[in-house]
């Protein structure tokens, strides 16, 4: 009797529709696995070939109760909720899927940041209220406040890798100057942007966007000392890790005017609480981490976690 690889979908972009994943596996028995707790977790995949995975806690306990386990694929880009140390005793190895929605997440960045300077929310209230473009004549300001050209802006790009590089292609077309500083890659090289010093790049940056994973080097990277680097005018914007922000200290700088403001759209805790101090500031524009999303950029993140696990089962 033929016994056909199992491959346990813990959790998915499409949920119940597994049709991607079953096409691309055809052959073998691809299935959701339906847990409540990590007992269930481990009863439901300890006799997986295969795991594909996307916030499932797949801690070290979990993963030693692993019984036939060939690979581990996540749908999506990090791993931090993957014990992968315990992964790689075990000889497992652990896939993410790199590049998969990087005109997606450079394009939030990009209409982050014009957000912001065009003071799209603030006009739509200001439209809502059914108020129009009073012109303020103390100040010769229409409406809302001051407006800068884009171009006399500097953005910042903390980490060069695919979606970054993606970000400057589309800042240097909009006329920002732009910096960047990637400690893998000091010396890159791409038209129209200059590599500085992360320092120099805080301190100079209108903009500081942040392009790079999260690990114990990077946890907290943004915080009260590096945020004392940048100027009072600066905004921050995180399309890439909650974690490499400390948000107590983000919040206390937004309150106070050390910082002008921040555009987010990841959180170390998700889904953001109610009582967050990041919801009470008007000098913020926040999204629901969804930086990443589009129907093609899903459909993509299917199929390529998919071949992966084929990959390594064949």
């Amino acid at each position: 009797m033929l016994i056909l690889p199992f491959v346990a979908v813990t959790d998915s972009p499409a949920e119940e529709n597994l049709s991607i994943e079953r096409q691309v596996l055809s052959g073998m028995r691809v299935e959701a696995v339906v847990w409540h707790d990590q007992p269930s977790l481990i009863e439901g995949i300890q006799n997986a070939d295969a795991i594909m995975c996307m916030h499932a806690p797949l801690n070290s306990e979990v993963i030693h109760s692993l019984e036939r386990c060939k690979v581990i694929a996540r749908f999506g880009t990090g791993l931090d909720n993957i014990d992968v140390q315990a992964a790689e005793k075990k000889g497992i190895p652990v896939m993410a899927v790199t590049d998969y929605c990087t005109e997606e997440v450079a394009n939030h960045t990009m209409a982050l940041i014009l957000a912001w300077n065009r003071k799209i929310i603030d006009y739509q209230s200001f439209v809502f209220a059914k108020r129009w473009n009073e012109r303020k004549q103390t100040t010769g300001n229409w409406g809302c406040g001051p407006l800068s050209r884009i171009s006399t802006k500097t953005l910042g790009l903390l980490g060069l890798g695919r979606i970054g590089r993606a970000v400057a292609q589309r800042a240097v077309a909009f006329g920002l100057t732009v910096l960047a500083h990637d400690a893998y890659a000091p010396f890159a090289s791409i038209p129209g942007v200059e590599m500085v010093g992360r320092e120099e790049l805080l301190a100079r940056s209108d903009f500081l966007s942040l392009h790079v994973p999260l690990s114990s080097e990077t946890k907290h990277l943004i915080n009260r000392e590096t945020i004392n680097w940048m100027k009072p005018s600066a905004v921050l914007i995180n399309v890439a890790r909650g974690g490499l922000v400390n948000e107590s200290d983000l919040a206390e700088a937004l309150r106070s005017g050390r910082l002008a403001g921040a555009l987010l759209d990841v959180y170390e805790h998700e889904p953001l609480l109610p009582e967050h101090p990041l919801r009470d500031l008007s000098n913020v524009i926040l999204t629901p981490h969804v930086a990443f999303y589009s129907e093609e950029s899903l459909q993509a993140l299917r199929r390529l976690t998919a071949e992966s696990v084929l990959k390594h089962l064949a």
